[in-house]
């Protein structure tokens, strides 16, 4: 897999372990256009999502997170905690939304090991 490489171009990853194609469940497209995606992330209680990566920037909005997130590599090592989310997240303070810049994120998956549901809705920007 093409995707294993952090570092390779991101308009170059399989388009079969986009968000949306991989993880449906988890990710609703409920806008796109020729310049942004926008869509509706869901991860529920001691859920995990599947194998899956965001090839663009965007920006995520979360109205329901906390720190019971875990982010793995394809191999099943857990992410080391200065990733963009990860490090917002333990910085929010639990008021209002918490908005994130994400980077294009490589082939990975999260698991909610808490007991409340992640919620937000991601922008994606395709031209960038």
């Amino acid at each position: 897999m093409d995707n294993l490489d952090t570092h390779s171009d991101p308009a170059t990853w399989d388009p079969a372990y986009d968000a949306v194609a991989a993880a449906p469940k988890h990710h609703k497209v409920i806008f796109e256009n020729d310049k942004l995606r926008v869509l509706e992330v869901t991860l529920e209680p001691q859920d995990e999502e599947p194998l899956h990566h965001h090839r663009w920037p965007s920006v995520f909005v979360l109205d329901a997170v906390h720190p019971d997130i875990h982010d793995y590599d394809p191999d099943g090592n857990r992410q080391p905690p200065h990733r963009d989310i990860m490090q917002a997240v333990q910085a929010w303070d639990g008021t209002g939304s918490l908005v994130v810049n994400m980077s294009p994120q490589p082939l990975g998956r999260v698991l909610n090991t808490g007991e409340k549901t992640v919620h937000g809705i991601r922008i994606e920007m395709k031209n960038y």
